[in-house]
């Protein structure tokens, strides 16, 4: 039946975090990262949970498994995962993909990672941010995050390569909603509204 294989699915997804996390303990300087309580698990600019951005987007999505919803496009793909949580609730996971030959990234038939989001409330940098986190804390350990262009619910830091969404235009006392790590240099992001949209409209591989 449905909630079977809803069992099943979030438990084969959640092998295959596991088994992230340990190759990513085994990854030149990943036992630091991952090893000892609270290390950091969200790195800006660079992963979450050692899904890493970058050229060899095709293995570290292996990683994952199917998606629940992929959304294609031209060159590109945007793709949610569930995260099961208790009370029968999940997390998102976002990740956005362009293909290598599009922007002469080797290796010419993979894809590139320029964007991976997150809300689980698991995840942490190595200063104790991650969703959940106030405008305020994250203000202290990311000073230079200032709202995005035209999106007030998005705090940038561009130059360290992480984002920040909240529900609406955020006072110091504003909880994350979600974190994003992208490319350092280059402003990036997926709201709330735009996961949902992969969520209800996408295909199933």
């Amino acid at each position: 039946n449905s909630t079977g294989m809803g069992k099943l699915f979030c438990g084969n997804l959640k092998m295959k975090i596991v088994r992230v996390l340990l190759l990513a303990m085994m990854l030149p300087g990943g036992a630091t990262a991952l090893a000892s309580p609270g290390a950091a698990s969200i790195l800006p600019g660079a992963s979450i949970f050692g899904i890493a951005l970058g050229p060899n987007g095709v293995q570290e999505l292996k990683e994952l498994g199917k998606p629940f919803r992929i959304d294609s496009g031209m060159s590109q793909t945007r793709q949610v995962w569930r995260l099961p949580k208790p009370g029968d609730r999940f997390d998102t996971l976002f990740i956005h993909t362009i293909n290598n030959g599009a922007i002469d990234a080797e290796p010419t038939d993979g894809v590139t990672i320029d964007l991976i989001r997150t809300t689980a409330t698991r995840f942490k940098t190595d200063q104790g941010i991650g969703v959940g986190s106030t405008l305020e804390q994250i203000h202290k350990s990311f000073p230079e995050a200032a709202p995005a262009d035209g999106v007030p619910t998005i705090l940038d830091d561009v130059k360290r390569g992480i984002a920040f969404e909240f529900s609406a235009g955020p006072t110091n006392q504003s909880a994350c909603i979600a974190i994003m790590v992208h490319t350092p240099g280059q402003s990036n992001f997926a709201t709330q509204q735009q996961v949902s949209e992969v969520m209800a409209n996408g295909n199933t591989e």
